[in-house]
């Protein structure tokens, strides 16, 4: 695991100095070490956080005549039997690291040489003879990569923030990049916060060569063709498969742990890492002091059960001090709030292990969400006759507005939310879950936050649109598995890979995920999609083949998710002061994006109880804090 940057020349020399204060920028993803190759028009940089290979797995790596080098950031799973594989065929090793086996796979199949590798990476590679850059980004985005172009050059790095060392690269806002934002909550592939930045998307390869450039999507994932198998084998093959997974991930030089919420998806980790470890796992957990939202129980029970070295980790709202260097590490706006958690307790396993295992992707390869129940519901209500939605919307009106967690009315809040988005939606699924899951509505933006000049900037820009496009790239026949598929493609990369990258590699901890080896990956999206969502049971098939392995508590739970108790903290002493300050400040007005009378009426509607703003408070708040720490 580490960071990358470099820089390919159309024409002259690359420029030394500039990739090394790139690479530089980088530090805490690669604390071990730091190497460069710098020769004629190509420069790589690359730090390093040791974790296969300790001695002599430094980088670059070069092929036997070093004509071609690679930096890569991730780790490649399957990198032992791709060494006797490409060893049989007469490649020569002189180091035991994941990374060497790169260069001699492309050496022998050329550009499709990520089609061999199963891992999380981000690749650069440089090869002499043919003049050619070549950047690579894993099948499911875990790992980033920004670039950058123009008629002299492209620079790239793992960071937004090392590219805008580059004198090139003006900081100005992309318009339509911060529409993006403000509904999703985070700037989608491959669009950037910053104007002509760019970042490569999941399962693509660009390559540069003779001043052109060829953007490549190796993989895609397939719901085409369905098991049919029985209930009882796909079970024993997931587990098989999972378990493999784990074990391949398991592989390190340094310390190991894993990260657990005591949901389903991670404690399937821990149960297979216990089952494969000779010494206790260590585990570790957050949790906070409203016990409402606080998980750790859960979490105890898991650790119990398989007698875990378990680590806990209170968190309380003095956040601030934090969030700049969040914004900082964060590189573009970004709006989940549980990316504060994701940092406190990735600081904590750092003090006891370099490695952790997650359970991140099981709630999109499984349909683990609450929305997915709420928009098959949806399909159902929309069927009902026109004036029974009307007296159903009409009465939810009268419903509370609140973020209880524990209680009945956290139940009621949901049915509001079901029927006010279903009025919005006029049947259309993908409109259901947009209004449900977004801050913002593209509705609302237009026609109550934006100025007028703002508005016609991005009447073209159209996120609703973007997401279609994505929905019909989707190979199956169920509409709610289309969704899955967005999910994996955007969701996953663009905003929870985002979150524990920056989380972890901010405190130089590397995170793994084994629900996204893209052999387990393939297997579940041949699962029929029913034995996913079942009735109204989410992760059917993940709970019942880990039943019997898991607590019955752990798997008929409800589901509460990585979150913090946002709507309070926001009304409570100095963050809520410091956010209406940020939201007002005469610097971010200027940007002329926003109505100030909106905002103001956004913050006091929230900390008077008219309505729980939190979501669309927050979006703004980190807007204005990010072009407080990178542009102002």
């Amino acid at each position: 695991m580490c960071g990358i940057a470099g820089q390919f020349k159309f024409q002259g020399a690359a420029e030394r100095e500039l990739v090394e204060k790139m690479t530089r920028l980088l530090v805490y993803r690669g604390p071990d070490g730091e190497g460069y190759h710098v020769k004629d028009n190509i420069g790589l940089g690359m730090r390093r956080l040791k974790i296969i290979d300790l001695k002599t797995g430094d980088q670059p790596i070069y092929n036997e005549d070093r004509t071609v080098a690679v930096v890569f950031n991730g780790e490649i799973y399957n990198y032992r039997d791709l060494k006797n594989n490409l060893s049989a065929r007469g490649h020569k090793f002189y180091t035991n690291s994941d990374t060497e086996v790169i260069v001699h796979a492309y050496e022998e199949f050329g550009d499709k040489f990520v089609e061999h590798l199963s891992g999380m990476f981000a690749i650069a590679l440089s090869d002499e003879k043919q003049k050619k850059l070549l950047l690579a980004r894993d099948r499911a985005g875990e790992k980033p990569l920004y670039y950058y172009a123009d008629r002299d050059q492209i620079v790239f790095a793992s960071e937004l923030k090392s590219l805008l060392l580059c004198p090139s690269i003006k900081k100005a806002i992309d318009p339509a990049a911060l529409h993006y934002f403000l509904v999703y909550g985070r700037v989608p592939s491959p669009y950037c916060i910053i104007n002509g930045v760019k970042k490569l998307p999941p399962a693509h390869c660009l390559t540069v060569a003779g001043g052109k450039f060829e953007l490549n999507e190796y993989w895609k994932l397939s719901f085409r063709e369905k098991s049919d198998a029985g209930e009882e084998e796909l079970k024993n093959e997931l587990l098989k498969k999972l378990e493999l997974s784990v074990k391949r991930m398991m592989v390190s030089d340094v310390p190991l742990g894993a990260l657990l919420s005591g949901g389903v998806d991670s404690s399937s980790v821990v149960a297979m890492m216990a089952r494969n470890s000779r010494q206790p796992v260590e585990t570790f957990s957050v949790g906070f002091k409203e016990q409402d939202f606080s998980e750790l129980k859960y979490a105890k029970m898991v650790a119990d059960k398989f007698k875990t070295n378990h680590h806990e980790i209170i968190i309380e709202p003095q956040v601030l001090e934090i969030l700049p260097k969040l914004a900082w590490h964060l590189d573009e706006p970004f709006s989940d709030y549980s990316v504060i958690p994701a940092y406190y307790i990735a600081r904590e396993a750092r003090k006891n292990v370099t490695v952790v295992l997650t359970g991140d992707g099981g709630d999109e390869l499984f349909a683990g969400y609450e929305w997915y129940k709420a928009v098959k519901i949806a399909a159902g209500y929309n069927k009902l006759p026109g004036f029974l939605r009307e007296l159903f919307f009409q009465a939810s009106r009268l419903l509370p507005d609140t973020d209880e967690r524990e209680n009945a009315i956290r139940y009621i809040h949901k049915a509001k939310r079901l029927l006010e988005t279903q009025r919005k939606a006029s049947g259309d699924l993908l409109s259901a879950y947009l209004n449900m899951t977004s801050g913002f509505t593209e509705e609302m933006l237009r026609r109550e936050i934006y100025t007028d000049e703002f508005r016609a900037e991005i009447k073209r820009v159209d996120a609703y649109a973007l997401r279609r496009r994505q929905m019909d790239e989707y190979d199956g026949d169920d509409e709610l598995e289309a969704l899955t598929y967005g999910q994996f493609k955007s969701l996953l990369p663009d905003m929870f890979f985002t979150k524990v990258d920056r989380a972890s590699m901010a405190n130089s901890l590397e995170s793994r995920s084994p629900f996204l080896d893209h052999d387990l990956v393939e297997f579940i999206a041949r699962i029929p999609f029913d034995l996913k969502l079942h009735n109204l049971e989410t992760k059917y098939i993940l709970k019942r083949a880990m039943k019997g392995l898991l607590p019955d508590e752990i798997l008929l739970r409800h589901k509460k998710g990585f979150t913090l108790p946002l709507n309070r903290w926001l009304k409570q002493g100095e963050l809520k002061d410091k956010v209406r300050s940020a939201l007002l400040d005469k610097s971010f007005l200027d940007l002329g994006y926003f109505n100030r009378n909106f905002i103001e009426n956004l913050i006091t509607e929230h900390n008077t109880d008219k309505k729980n703003n939190a979501d669309k408070i927050w979006r703004l708040y980190m807007l204005a804090l990010w072009h407080d720490v990178f542009i102002k």
